[in-house]
């Protein structure tokens, strides 16, 4: 039997407008979040995280404001398509959400920095983003770059507690198994700049003590970056916000863990 490399969906939401989070919270619980769990069988994992304030300077870069949920499968090719289930609901309100979406390895595939840390020690915010290399940038060009020159420079960051990273497989697989007609649920925007079907690179992760150490790291002591000859912008993150880059911070703890607490929608 070959090697299974279990997979890991990451899946950040940005709420477009604040007044619906009231009507989307409640269409998550009542019926988005149980029909993603009428895969249950193929799903390992399915947590949701609430994103915190984002920290001063993050905004600039892609931050994306509302949820993040990951779910985790035995393998890409193994997840579940929607053939034989309900269709699933759509969205209460139009255009409530942009949401951004990756499957990668769940294990990472690089662990550069912290390895020592552990529960005994400090308490961090997860900063998390996906990013992908310019149009024009081969994947062997930006990778080069990632794992030689960024990361030994990311590691130089000041109060910098951990930094992993998951490199996107090669193959391309859609946000969600899609159809032999490729058309996605009517929830989804199919259209090819919709950033839901953005071909993502990395998922990366660096983890600090609380927002201010954030913001002393990338706004005010950066280390001395080497920009790429592709760069968009000199400073980190080096391509554009909200189409190659986006990004979100959390705590550590899931506020729900679905295939464990899942209660109903209960007031």
């Amino acid at each position: 039997m070959p090697n299974m490399v279990m997979n890991k969906t990451l899946i950040i939401h940005h709420i477009n407008d604040i007044d619906n989070i009231p009507a989307m919270e409640r269409w998550f619980v009542q019926h988005h979040c149980p029909e993603v769990m009428a895969q249950e069988p193929w799903l390992t994992r399915y947590v949701m995280f609430r994103v915190i304030p984002p920290a001063e300077g993050m905004k600039d870069m892609g931050f994306m404001n509302y949820r993040v949920h990951e779910n985790f499968g035995l393998s890409v090719e193994g997840r579940r398509s929607l053939r034989g289930l309900m269709g699933m609901t759509p969205e209460p309100v139009e255009n409530a959400m942009t949401v951004a979406i990756a499957n990668v390895p769940a294990e990472p595939t690089e662990d550069f920095f912290g390895q020592e840390m552990n529960h005994a020690g400090k308490t961090f915010i997860r900063f998390v983003y996906m990013m992908s290399y310019p149009k024009g940038v081969s994947r062997e060009e930006g990778e080069k770059w990632f794992l030689e020159t960024f990361a030994p420079e990311a590691c130089r960051l000041p109060g910098l507690l951990r930094f992993f990273s998951h490199k996107a497989y090669d193959k391309q697989y859609p946000p969600i198994p899609l159809p032999e007609s490729g058309d996605g649920p009517e929830f989804v925007d199919v259209a090819e700049d919709n950033i839901f079907f953005h071909r993502w690179d990395r998922v990366c992760e660096m983890w600090f003590e609380n927002n201010s150490a954030w913001t002393n790291a990338f706004i005010k002591n950066p280390p001395a970056w080497t920009v790429p000859a592709w760069a968009s912008r000199k400073t980190f993150p080096f391509v554009e916000p909200g189409k190659d880059f986006v990004c979100t911070s959390l705590l550590e703890r899931p506020d729900q863990n679905m295939l464990k607490h899942y209660d109903g929608c209960i007031f």
